[in-house]
């Protein structure tokens, strides 16, 4: 691959514009590019619901907001700013037509729509085949930059973010000495789903043997749908709930307090993951969520498992192209049952429920000898 030489400090413009998830797994590059290029430009442009995964990011000294205005004031915005350089990490509409309009000398993407052809430099990946992650594939857009590709996602939370996390929880489980696993049940329609009624179960059993709290997450909607499930499941309160969706940055800052964080294979458990919160992450077979390419990318890997659909027998069930209930594995996702989850979480994670040990008590210092009235006289005369 031909690889661009620059001296001068450059204008960077990152645009991932789809999802809470494929944000996700850009968000590395911000700090390859900075690395690379220490006195540069970082901006990145990105939807106004994904924008809050990089506040407070140390690598970027901007946002672009690509959904608060219409192209072409976008355009003019973008134009405004002078940029060198653009990467497009996915060739959506704007990630293609709005850095051409905006007269980028430089846009490099992935050559994956006919769109593509407007940028300057286009690079041929094959996303769809899933060979590698999606982080991955982010970076490997940069090797034509010189960029180094050993960067892992990674949130960066306040210190009030995380102080008003922790009274919420101190409130929500009335003790200080709260240890509790965080489900995430629904995906947003962006993969296939491990039932709901497993999540629930799970959950009693994690109360019934006392392994931790359990806390519940979800749309409003969806925490409407658990809620009225409840009389199914006794050992669940309220209380196990989120009263209503958090926003964004106070739902990671909560995340990023748990011991272990279960979802399907979607958004939050990627910033799960990039909070180095341990993980169970259950994924489809199907190609185009796939955890080769949708599952965990983090530097210690050892702290996130991977659960996919398989045989009575154990063995992996074949890869699928769609997904079609005509297919004889349709409910495929059932073959992950709750007592296989449920050993994931005390075999893999039993050093995480346990709580640390507290230190020894200090034994009570010896109140001083009091002195005999010999001594004291002794003193006094003296």
């Amino acid at each position: 691959m031909i690889q661009l030489a620059f001296e001068a400090p450059l204008r960077f413009l990152l645009l991932r514009t789809d999802r809470l998830g494929d944000v996700a797994l850009t968000i590395q590059c911000a700090q390859a590019i900075k690395t690379a290029y220490p006195n540069s430009f970082v901006c990145f442009g990105l939807q106004s619901y994904t924008a809050p995964l990089l506040a407070n990011n140390p690598f970027l000294d901007a946002i672009i907001l690509t959904d608060t205005c219409t192209q072409k004031e976008l355009v003019a915005k973008i134009k405004a700013q002078h940029f060198d350089v653009s990467v497009s990490f996915f060739a959506s509409k704007i990630a293609c037509y709005v850095p051409f309009l905006a007269k980028i000398p430089i846009r490099i993407g992935p050559f994956s729509k006919l769109r593509a052809l407007l940028f300057t430099h286009k690079i041929i990946q094959k996303r769809s085949l899933s060979k590698q992650n999606e982080a991955q594939y982010n970076l490997d857009l940069l090797k034509i930059l010189g960029c180094k590709t050993t960067y892992f996602p990674k949130i960066y939370l306040t210190a009030q973010e995380k102080a008003q996390a922790q009274a919420y929880l101190k409130a929500k489980f009335s003790t200080q000495a709260y240890r509790f696993i965080l489900l995430h049940p629904g995906s947003g329609g962006s993969s296939k789903d491990w039932p709901i009624r497993n999540y629930l179960t799970l959950a009693e059993q994690i109360l019934k043997n006392n392994l931790a709290q359990v806390l519940i997450s979800g749309s409003l909607k969806e925490l409407e749908t658990y809620k009225n499930m409840l009389a199914d499941f006794p050992l669940l309160q309220k209380n196990h709930f989120f009263e209503s969706p958090k926003p964004l940055r106070e739902f990671l800052a909560i995340i990023a307090e748990a011991v272990l964080f279960l979802s399907n294979g979607t958004g939050p458990l990627h910033c799960a993951i990039a909070l180095n919160v341990p993980s169970i992450g259950f994924h489809t077979l199907m190609r185009s969520c796939k955890p080769d390419r949708w599952g965990p990318f983090a530097q210690d890997p050892s702290l996130h498992t991977v659960l996919t659909p398989h045989t009575p027998t154990g063995e992996k069930l074949p890869e699928c192209k769609t997904c079609s209930t005509k297919c004889p594995f349709y409910l495929c996702m059932d073959t992950i049952s709750v007592k296989e989850v449920y050993q994931t979480i005390t075999h893999k994670y039993a050093h995480a429920l346990t709580p640390p040990t507290p230190l020894p008590t200090p034994p009570t210092p010896l109140a001083p000898k009091a002195p005999s009235l010999k001594e004291a006289k002794i003193c006094e005369e003296s």
